[in-house]
C-alpha cells in the first residue's frame, strides 16, 4: 500500500520534471498537428496518474479486506470449524 502511493508520487513528480524539461521541444514543433498529439497525450498520461490516485483508498480497502478475510478463513480452518465440529465444507 505505501508502495504504491510512493509511486504515484515519484512518477507524477518525475513527470512533472520530464515535462518541463521537454517544454521548450514541445513548443519548438512547427507542425502543429504533431504538436497538439503530443500535448494531449501527455494531459492524458496526467489524468491517468490522476484518476488511478483516486482510486487508491478503494484499492487499499480491497487488500485489507482480503487480508483480514484470509486471517479468519485461516483461524477457523485450525480451530475445526468453528461450530461444526470440524466438518467444514472448505
Amino acid at each position: 500500500m505505501g508502495v504504491a502511493t510512493l509511486v504515484l508520487i515519484f512518477v507524477g513528480v518525475l513527470g512533472g520534471q520530464t515535462y518541463n524539461l521537454t517544454e521548450d521541444d514541445i513548443e519548438s514543433i512547427n507542425d502543429s498537428e504533431v504538436k497538439s498529439h503530443v500535448q494531449e497525450g501527455i494531459k492524458s498520461g496526467f489524468q491517468s496518474i490522476e484518476q488511478t490516485g483516486n482510486y487508491l483508498p478503494i484499492i487499499v480497502l480491497a487488500i485489507v479486506i482480503t487480508i483480514v478475510l484470509s486471517l479468519v478463513i485461516g483461524m477457523t480452518a485450525l480451530t475445526g470449524g468453528g461450530g461444526m465440529g470440524g466438518r467444514s465444507a472448505l
